[in-house]
């Protein structure tokens, strides 16, 4: 868990800068710019947790179709995510860092949950191998 909470934080790190280049620099709402901000903090964690939280993932090949479970594992954690921002931004007028801290830290366990169980199982048991 402290593993897959630490690239959480890099992904919070990396959501956040493109989150505040694409409104500050390139213009774009706060709401809107949440969308590709997310998409790209998606990949990086993927990748991360690939190669450092989940390392046995490595014994196979990374994937389209396992970015894909990943992005969809992640949809119920993400989609509340993106809720409780818009909610604290659009209703409450937060600023963008709390709003994202607190949305990101509210799906962070479901996010785990999913991913550990669905995305990067041991590959002794994508075979159908038991696990030791």
């Amino acid at each position: 868990m402290g593993r897959f909470l630490l690239v959480g934080a890099v992904g919070f790190v990396v959501d956040a800068a493109v989150l505040l280049l694409l409104v500050d620099v390139a213009g774009m709402s706060r709401l809107w710019a949440r969308i590709p901000s997310l998409l790209i903090a998606i990949t990086a964690t993927w990748w991360l947790h690939r190669h450092f939280t989940f390392a046995w993932a490595r014994e196979v090949a990374a994937s389209k179709r396992e970015w894909l479970r990943f992005v969809v594992a992640n949809a119920v954690g993400n989609g509340l995510n993106l809720i409780l921002y818009w909610v604290l931004i659009g209703l409450f007028g937060w600023r963008i860092l709390p709003a994202l801290a607190v949305a990101s830290v509210a799906a962070a366990g479901i996010n785990y949950s999913m991913s550990a169980r669905w995305v990067f199982r041991r590959a002794s048991s994508i075979r159908g191998v038991p696990e030791p």
